[in-house]
């Protein structure tokens, strides 16, 4: 079992998670949702299951603006299609 005076050095310990780990899951996801794949499906990938436990994911998902990056990213879908059907037409 590992010392705990070492645990208490290492400078994640108290935070209780890690920075760099919620960035890359948080890129992923986005750059999969801009791929046009749904979150619901993404949540599902083996990528996001390492990454760590499912309450680690859905903290992540809570405690960033997510959300609203995939609500500018649909956003800028739909003006995409708008502008083509009305370009089409």
């Amino acid at each position: 079992m590992a010392n705990p005076g070492l645990l208490a050095r290492t400078p994640y310990f108290f935070s209780g998670r890690k920075p760099f780990r919620e960035e890359r899951l948080l890129s992923y996801i986005r750059r999969e949702h801009r791929r046009g794949r749904h979150l619901g499906d993404i949540l599902q990938d083996a990528y996001v299951r390492r990454c760590g436990s499912r309450e680690f994911v859905w903290s992540t998902l809570r405690n960033t603006s997510l959300i609203e990056l995939l609500e500018a990213d649909i956003r800028e879908a739909f003006e995409r299609a708008s502008e083509a059907l009305s370009n089409h037409a």
